[in-house]
């Protein structure tokens, strides 16, 4: 399975002093090239006094978790948390429906049929989650759209890797697109977590990272408060695929940070599928409990 994206015909300059401006599907990618007319000196800091001033951090500002606070020997990029935090946010999910992730009965011997997808016609073909959208995890879930450091986030694609990592690997990705977000809350938030996440998920697995696929054809109303029928009524035909982008086929993974009733997603497979995608795998933090 492919992903072709057909470059813009005005996508290059004819002046080969200018920066290079090439357009994919939309997205704009300067290729900037530099010449220096000097030799460019060395900054390299040696390693034993980088380690130096980072114990000076660590004495001055003591690591602490990065939800409870409760401070830390050690804290990094990769191990932000502290034990009782990781273990709350990495705890093992029980039986679920392998199309939306809901919670489904355990029987033994038996498949069971999930009511939702049944009804509502999902058109995702599949949901990886990282757990139940409660307690800690919803706490921080609700920090990360505050959060313009991106931590939250970051932390959160490096947990769903732990979680998933080979199993995203085993499907044959080709793109990993995030949920788009309303252009107003972007400008006030100025960051949109399923990007943060789906950039850091495409950058560890090699994929495309298509930020700018699916784009808002209008103002959508906010689901939260709407009963399950209006959430989908809500988002029909509120979502597009941006011009120039042509699909081939792909496998695309779709990013969002909490799916409840799956309206959103669905909408956003409906679209991917109706321009020529063949599956969609739907990747979010939290599964609410009851949709």
């Amino acid at each position: 399975m492919t992903l072709n994206l057909v470059p813009s015909p005005a996508a290059t300059t004819s002046d080969p002093s200018a920066s290079g401006r090439v357009l994919f599907g939309g997205a704009t990618c300067f290729l900037l090239t530099y010449s220096p007319k000097f030799p460019q000196m060395k900054t390299s800091t040696p390693n034993w006094l980088q380690r130096l001033g980072n114990r000076s951090l660590d004495l001055l500002f003591p690591p602490s978790c990065l939800s409870c606070e409760r401070e830390l020997e050690q804290s990094t990029e990769a191990s932000p948390l502290c034990s009782d935090c990781y273990e709350q946010l990495t705890e093992p999910l029980g039986p679920v429906c392998p199309r939306c992730a809901a919670r489904v009965p355990e029987l033994t011997g038996s498949t069971w049929s999930c009511p939702r997808c049944e009804a509502d016609k999902v058109r995702f073909d599949a949901t990886l989650s990282l757990g139940s959208y409660a307690g800690l995890l919803r706490d921080l879930v609700l920090r990360m759209k505050q959060d313009r450091s991106e931590r939250v986030g970051r932390m959160f694609a490096r947990l769903i890797e732990e979680r998933w990592g080979d199993e995203l690997e085993a499907m044959e990705i080709d793109a990993v697109v995030p949920i788009p977000m309303d252009p107003w809350r972007r400008i006030v938030r100025r960051v949109n977590p399923p990007e943060v996440i789906a950039r850091r998920i495409a950058d560890t697995h090699g994929w495309r990272h298509l930020p700018r696929l699916l784009r808002r054809r209008r103002n959508m109303l906010p689901q939260h408060g709407l009963s399950r029928a209006g959430r989908f009524r809500n988002v029909q035909g509120g979502l597009s695929i941006s011009r120039g982008y042509h699909l081939r086929s792909p496998h695309i993974l779709l990013v969002d940070d909490v799916l409840t009733t799956g309206a959103t997603c669905s909408e956003a497979a409906r679209e991917l599928k109706k321009h020529g995608a063949e599956r969609v795998t739907v990747l979010v933090v939290g599964r609410t409990l009851d949709d």
